[in-house]
Protein backbone atom coordinates (compact mmCIF):
# COMPACT_ATOMS: atom_id res chain seq x y z
CA UNK A 1 0.00 0.00 0.00
CA UNK A 2 2.47 2.65 0.86
CA UNK A 3 5.56 1.02 -0.63
CA UNK A 4 5.43 3.91 -3.95
CA UNK A 5 5.16 6.57 -1.65
CA UNK A 6 7.58 9.36 -2.04
CA UNK A 7 9.23 11.56 0.66
CA UNK A 8 6.58 14.08 0.04
CA UNK A 9 4.38 12.13 1.69
CA UNK A 10 6.23 10.48 4.49
CA UNK A 11 7.59 14.33 5.74
CA UNK A 12 3.70 14.70 6.58
CA UNK A 13 3.45 11.40 8.87
CA UNK A 14 3.35 12.14 12.62
CA UNK A 15 5.24 9.05 14.33
CA UNK A 16 4.39 8.15 18.04
CA UNK A 17 5.04 5.50 20.77
CA UNK A 18 5.34 5.36 24.39
CA UNK A 19 8.69 3.93 25.89
CA UNK A 20 10.15 3.13 29.11
CA UNK A 21 13.20 4.92 30.70
CA UNK A 22 15.49 2.95 33.64
CA UNK A 23 17.12 5.40 36.30
CA UNK A 24 19.50 2.74 36.98
CA UNK A 25 20.86 1.15 33.80
CA UNK A 26 18.69 -1.01 32.15
CA UNK A 27 16.50 -4.21 33.05
CA UNK A 28 19.25 -6.80 32.46
CA UNK A 29 23.08 -6.89 32.10
CA UNK A 30 24.93 -3.64 30.38
CA UNK A 31 28.02 -4.53 28.60
CA UNK A 32 30.93 -2.01 28.31
CA UNK A 33 34.09 -2.14 25.99
CA UNK A 34 36.97 -0.75 28.54
CA UNK A 35 40.66 -0.62 28.76
CA UNK A 36 42.04 -2.39 31.94
CA UNK A 37 42.70 0.66 33.52
CA UNK A 38 39.26 1.86 33.41
CA UNK A 39 37.48 -0.70 35.63
CA UNK A 40 36.09 2.19 37.77
CA UNK A 41 35.82 4.81 35.87
CA UNK A 42 32.28 6.21 36.17
CA UNK A 43 31.47 6.02 32.69
CA UNK A 44 32.27 2.47 32.72
CA UNK A 45 30.37 1.49 35.29
CA UNK A 46 26.57 1.42 36.35
CA UNK A 47 24.96 2.66 39.68
CA UNK A 48 22.91 0.09 41.70
CA UNK A 49 20.35 0.60 44.23
CA UNK A 50 18.76 -2.24 46.84
CA UNK A 51 14.90 -1.66 46.38
CA UNK A 52 15.79 -0.89 42.14
CA UNK A 53 15.62 2.41 40.99
CA UNK A 54 12.63 3.24 39.69
CA UNK A 55 11.98 4.29 35.99
CA UNK A 56 9.82 6.44 33.95
CA UNK A 57 7.61 6.27 31.31
CA UNK A 58 6.83 8.48 28.17
CA UNK A 59 4.78 8.71 25.19
CA UNK A 60 6.33 11.16 22.24
CA UNK A 61 5.88 12.20 18.63
CA UNK A 62 7.88 13.22 15.99
CA UNK A 63 8.64 13.93 12.12
CA UNK A 64 10.65 14.11 9.29
CA UNK A 65 11.67 18.21 10.44
CA UNK A 66 11.71 17.72 14.15
CA UNK A 67 10.18 16.28 17.71
CA UNK A 68 7.23 16.71 18.54
CA UNK A 69 6.09 17.12 22.36
CA UNK A 70 6.97 13.96 24.89
CA UNK A 71 4.32 13.53 27.35
CA UNK A 72 5.29 12.08 31.01
CA UNK A 73 2.95 9.11 31.92
CA UNK A 74 2.55 8.96 35.55
CA UNK A 75 -0.27 6.17 35.86
CA UNK A 76 -1.15 2.90 34.23
CA UNK A 77 -1.68 3.55 30.46
CA UNK A 78 -6.04 3.51 29.42
CA UNK A 79 -7.77 4.20 26.48
CA UNK A 80 -9.32 7.20 28.21
CA UNK A 81 -5.78 8.50 29.28
CA UNK A 82 -4.40 7.94 25.86
CA UNK A 83 -7.08 9.73 24.43
CA UNK A 84 -6.28 12.77 26.69
CA UNK A 85 -2.55 12.81 25.62
CA UNK A 86 -3.79 13.28 22.06
CA UNK A 87 -6.14 15.87 22.80
CA UNK A 88 -3.12 17.77 24.61
CA UNK A 89 -0.31 16.88 22.57
CA UNK A 90 -0.96 15.69 18.96
CA UNK A 91 -2.20 18.73 17.48
CA UNK A 92 0.22 20.89 19.56
CA UNK A 93 3.37 18.58 18.13
CA UNK A 94 1.52 18.97 14.24
CA UNK A 95 1.51 22.83 14.66
CA UNK A 96 5.14 23.04 15.90
CA UNK A 97 6.16 20.85 13.26
CA UNK A 98 4.07 23.22 10.80
CA UNK A 99 2.42 19.94 9.14
CA UNK A 100 -0.69 21.09 7.91
CA UNK A 101 -3.77 19.37 6.78
CA UNK A 102 -1.98 16.94 5.38
CA UNK A 103 -0.83 15.54 8.38
CA UNK A 104 -0.91 11.55 8.51
CA UNK A 105 -0.76 10.73 12.32
CA UNK A 106 1.16 6.66 12.78
CA UNK A 107 0.73 4.93 16.43
CA UNK A 108 0.35 1.03 16.35
CA UNK A 109 -2.27 -1.60 17.41
CA UNK A 110 -1.91 -1.31 21.02
CA UNK A 111 -5.31 -2.23 22.40
CA UNK A 112 -5.34 1.27 24.39
CA UNK A 113 -4.68 2.80 20.62
CA UNK A 114 -7.09 0.91 19.22
CA UNK A 115 -9.80 1.70 21.79
CA UNK A 116 -13.46 3.02 20.90
CA UNK A 117 -13.25 5.79 22.38
CA UNK A 118 -9.99 7.09 20.89
CA UNK A 119 -10.99 5.60 17.70
CA UNK A 120 -14.21 8.16 17.81
CA UNK A 121 -12.06 11.29 18.94
CA UNK A 122 -9.38 10.82 16.40
CA UNK A 123 -12.72 10.55 14.27
CA UNK A 124 -14.14 13.59 15.87
CA UNK A 125 -11.38 15.80 14.71
CA UNK A 126 -10.74 13.87 11.24
CA UNK A 127 -7.34 12.41 11.72
CA UNK A 128 -5.83 10.60 9.17
CA UNK A 129 -4.25 7.39 10.09
CA UNK A 130 -1.36 5.51 9.14
CA UNK A 131 -3.16 1.80 8.22
CA UNK A 132 -0.62 -0.13 10.72
CA UNK A 133 0.25 -3.92 9.86
CA UNK A 134 -0.48 -6.29 13.41
CA UNK A 135 3.17 -7.14 13.72
CA UNK A 136 5.53 -4.62 12.98
CA UNK A 137 8.88 -4.47 15.26
CA UNK A 138 10.78 -3.38 12.56
CA UNK A 139 8.54 -0.61 11.21
CA UNK A 140 8.15 2.52 13.44
CA UNK A 141 11.39 4.69 13.11
CA UNK A 142 10.60 6.23 16.15
CA UNK A 143 11.97 2.91 17.94
CA UNK A 144 16.02 3.79 17.31
CA UNK A 145 14.94 7.50 18.48
CA UNK A 146 14.21 6.11 22.02
CA UNK A 147 17.35 4.48 21.47
CA UNK A 148 18.80 7.83 20.77
CA UNK A 149 17.22 9.47 23.78
CA UNK A 150 18.57 6.60 25.92
CA UNK A 151 22.09 7.11 25.09
CA UNK A 152 22.25 10.58 25.60
CA UNK A 153 20.41 10.22 28.66
CA UNK A 154 23.01 8.17 30.12
CA UNK A 155 25.71 10.68 29.51
CA UNK A 156 24.10 12.34 32.39
CA UNK A 157 24.11 9.82 35.19
CA UNK A 158 20.88 11.01 36.84
CA UNK A 159 20.45 10.22 40.50
CA UNK A 160 16.80 10.14 40.85
CA UNK A 161 13.65 10.22 38.95
CA UNK A 162 13.75 13.96 39.42
CA UNK A 163 17.11 14.55 37.31
CA UNK A 164 15.70 11.43 34.79
CA UNK A 165 12.66 13.47 33.49
CA UNK A 166 14.46 16.33 33.61
CA UNK A 167 17.02 14.86 31.51
CA UNK A 168 15.17 13.37 29.34
CA UNK A 169 12.96 16.70 28.72
CA UNK A 170 16.37 18.31 27.78
CA UNK A 171 18.00 15.99 25.73
CA UNK A 172 14.42 15.39 23.84
CA UNK A 173 14.68 18.87 23.09
CA UNK A 174 18.50 19.07 21.70
CA UNK A 175 17.67 16.11 18.98
CA UNK A 176 17.72 17.79 16.24
CA UNK A 177 16.43 17.97 12.03
CA UNK A 178 19.78 15.79 11.19
CA UNK A 179 18.78 12.75 13.57
CA UNK A 180 15.17 12.99 12.61
CA UNK A 181 15.42 13.88 8.71
CA UNK A 182 17.37 10.63 8.51
CA UNK A 183 15.26 8.64 10.44
CA UNK A 184 12.54 9.14 8.51
CA UNK A 185 14.45 8.74 5.27
CA UNK A 186 14.87 4.86 6.70
CA UNK A 187 11.09 4.10 6.18
CA UNK A 188 10.98 3.26 2.20
CA UNK A 189 14.04 1.11 3.04
CA UNK A 190 12.31 -0.38 5.76
CA UNK A 191 9.39 -1.33 3.27
CA UNK A 192 11.43 -3.03 1.01
CA UNK A 193 13.33 -5.19 3.73
CA UNK A 194 9.93 -5.96 5.01
CA UNK A 195 8.83 -7.39 1.73
CA UNK A 196 12.28 -8.61 0.65
CA UNK A 197 12.25 -10.94 4.47
CA UNK A 198 9.13 -11.81 3.96
CA UNK A 199 8.30 -11.32 7.64
CA UNK A 200 11.14 -12.07 8.96
CA UNK A 201 13.12 -9.95 11.03
CA UNK A 202 15.10 -7.22 8.99
CA UNK A 203 18.09 -5.49 10.07
CA UNK A 204 16.38 -2.79 11.50
CA UNK A 205 15.00 -4.78 14.48
CA UNK A 206 17.33 -4.17 16.89
CA UNK A 207 17.10 -0.89 18.03
CA UNK A 208 20.53 -1.64 20.24
CA UNK A 209 22.58 -1.70 16.49
CA UNK A 210 24.33 2.19 15.80
CA UNK A 211 21.72 3.50 13.68
CA UNK A 212 23.46 6.63 13.78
Amino acid sequence: MYRDKGMTFWKQVLWSDESKYNLFGSDGKVMVWRTSKEEFNPKCTVPTVKHGGGNVKVWGCFAWNGVGNLFFIDDNMTGEMYKDILAENLFQSSKKLKLGPDMVFQHDNDPKHTSRIVKNWLDKHRVKRLIWPPFSPDMNPIKHLWDELERRMKEHQPKNQKELRETLQAEWQNIGPDVTNKLVESVPNRLYECSRMKRYPTRYYNCENNFF
